[in-house]
């Protein structure tokens, strides 16, 4: 017996495997075949993209509504910022008017303090008799 003649049996066995395959996947998703008489509606459709298009706009709009909103209160707050930082300034102005020499001693004399006549100084480089070592005293054990 030649190979040769089992060939048409494999062929034909072989396109029933295709077809009951096929129909096997094509069974797990349902038929949508319009019923005989109707015309399929793409109302659904539709209305779904457009409910899509709609909730786009509107999350835009709130999005943009949300930016303008911080972009106000950022500018605010700049100019907070600038009016503190003035404020600072004028402070640090006055502090240096009032730590100036001139301004100083006039607090010094309105507190009834007075100028020295002539400065004296300090040598501490040399030594004096005042500076004697101080022999340490024993203590008593007993």
């Amino acid at each position: 017996m030649a190979l040769s003649a089992l060939a048409p049996a494999f062929e034909r066995s072989r396109k029933t495997v295709v077809r009951k395959s096929t129909q096997a996947v094509l069974r797990l998703v349902p038929e949508l075949r319009p019923v005989p008489g109707q015309q399929a509606n793409d109302r659904v459709f539709y209305g779904v993209i457009s409910a899509i298009l709609v909730a786009g706009l509107l999350g835009l709009l709130g999005i943009n509504i949300l930016l303008g909103n911080d972009s106000v209160r950022i500018r605010e707050l700049k100019l907070e910022a600038i009016a503190i930082n003035e404020e600072r300034e004028a402070a640090l102005r006055e502090v240096a008017t009032l730590s100036t020499s001139e301004a100083l001693a006039e607090k010094a004399i309105s507190l009834g303090m007075v100028p020295s006549g002539t400065p004296s100084f300090l040598d501490i480089s040399q030594s004096t008799d005042t500076e004697k070592v101080v022999p340490k005293k024993k203590v008593n054990q007993g």
